[in-house]
């Protein structure tokens, strides 16, 4: 035979024989891969600073989730009961308040219990959506009249969940808090902190019970009697591993309160005072005097502050009457280490907002170490005759958070430094634009 017939013979033999080798050869290891893990949001801080930014602005700080996104996945989390106690409750179709309300109404139909307690006042100006909700079954609608009680009004602006998260701020419910007014709130998932706003709410929700039922011929009614603390502060929560954040309480009047002596007046004077090298603030409005009340304990802490060196600024917002409250920040801005700034919103490009396009937070930062966030506003009868509550957060991440927001409204191209015969212009926040204009504080 020849050998190109015995290749040819061969070839096929030995390529069965190689299929066979290999086919029985142990397969060669595959190269490890990383597990796959699923795209799991980590768990959010016991403390979180939640912030509302006007639309078309440069100021807040990106870090902070918005009011608007927060108060629905709140909402949509309760089991049991939510409870709010705010100043008023106003929306507009198409705006970001009608998801707020549709979480509301969705909460109650799936069993939660719903009580809204709203100030008398602002009631009648803003009879809906409240009217509406007061028909839907598991929801109950209350008003107070604190000018009954303490002769002011219920300015104060929070919510507590199924007794374990509480959220306070300056936010009103109003659908211009969250897009077309800079706001600062605290969210606290505690139930020691939650606790001691319930008591808050309780105190009100009873009273607000008593003037619908029992009111004598003059209109006034007793209100129930204070309920003491019970435990020490501050209350210390745990952030994460290493980062605890020290809470304390407070709330305005003095004379109604769970607790007196958490007078949120004394509260922002002891820090102010317990400051060693900066103090930031900013609220709607400065002064000295309003409503015939006069108080000069912030502009007494502040100079002390100024006068040992601590660097004090202070941002207020345009809607800053003119008269004695800028004669207060004037007298302010000659002193050495107090700088003073009004702050304006541009209006926004597709037409004028009512009561809105202005800076309405209330906060304090000391030392980027601690942060004050209140409802009140810094005059006098806020603390005096109004119903307010507040949040100190002894925590450096979260004052560095809050000292962000102070840095990008006081670096605003729009504000406008106080003092040193400066000529303030008027800004118009009411109703209608009209030049010279000037709304209420809220």
């Amino acid at each position: 035979m020849r050998r190109t017939s015995l290749v040819r013979l061969l070839v096929p033999v030995l390529l069965v024989l190689a299929a066979a080798f290999v086919l029985a050869a142990p397969a060669p290891k595959a190269r490890a891969r990383k597990p796959v893990t699923a795209n799991v949001a980590a768990p959010r801080p016991a403390i979180e600073l939640i912030e509302s930014v006007p639309i078309e602005s440069a100021l807040g700080n990106p870090r902070l989730r918005s009011a608007a996104e927060v108060w629905v996945e709140l909402i949509r989390s309760a089991t049991k009961n939510i409870d709010f106690e705010e100043f008023y409750l106003t929306s507009e179709p198409g705006e970001p308040m009608e998801p707020v309300l549709a979480a509301i109404i969705e909460a109650a139909k799936r069993g939660v219990r719903i009580r809204l307690l709203l100030d008398s006042r602002m009631y009648r100006t803003y009879p809906q959506p409240g009217d509406s909700l007061g028909l839907v079954p598991g929801i109950t609608v209350r008003t107070i009249d604190m000018g009954k009680i303490s002769g002011g009004v219920q300015h104060a602006k929070f919510f507590l969940i199924d007794g374990a998260i509480a959220y306070e701020g300056s936010q009103n419910l109003d659908w211009r808090a969250l897009n077309h007014i800079h706001e600062l709130g605290v969210l606290a998932r505690d139930e020691r902190v939650t606790a001691r706003l319930q008591q808050v709410f309780d105190m009100d929700w009873a009273a607000a019970e008593l003037q619908a039922s029992k009111a004598d011929s003059s209109g006034i009614v007793a209100w129930p009697a204070q309920v003491p603390m019970g435990s020490s502060l501050p209350i210390r929560v745990v952030q994460s591993a290493g980062d605890t954040v020290d809470v304390w309480p407070s709330w305005s009047p003095r004379a109604y309160s769970p607790d007196s002596m958490l007078w949120d007046r004394d509260a922002v004077v002891q820090r102010i005072d317990d400051a060693r090298s900066e103090v930031v603030m900013q609220s709607l409005h400065y002064g000295n005097s309003d409503r015939g009340i006069t108080d000069t304990a912030f502009d007494e802490a502040l100079r002390r502050a100024a006068a040992r060196g601590v660097q004090v600024k202070m941002i207020i917002s345009d809607w800053q009457s003119p008269g004695e409250p800028m004669q207060a920040l004037d007298s302010l801005a000659q002193v050495p280490n107090i700088e003073v700034r009004l702050s304006s919103v541009p209006e926004w490009s597709k037409g004028y907002v009512s009561f809105a396009r202005v800076e309405h937070c209330k906060y304090m930062v000391v030392d980027t170490l601690v942060t004050w966030v209140g409802t009140a506003n810094w005059s006098p009868s806020y603390f005096h005759t109004t119903r307010n509550v507040a949040l100190t957060l002894r925590n450096r991440p979260l004052a560095t958070e809050a000292r962000a927001v102070f840095r990008a409204s006081w670096a605003a191209a729009e504000g406008q430094p106080v003092g040193h015969g400066a000529v303030y212009k008027t800004r118009a926040h009411g109703e209608k634009k009209a030049a010279g204009a000037s709304g209420s504080g809220n």
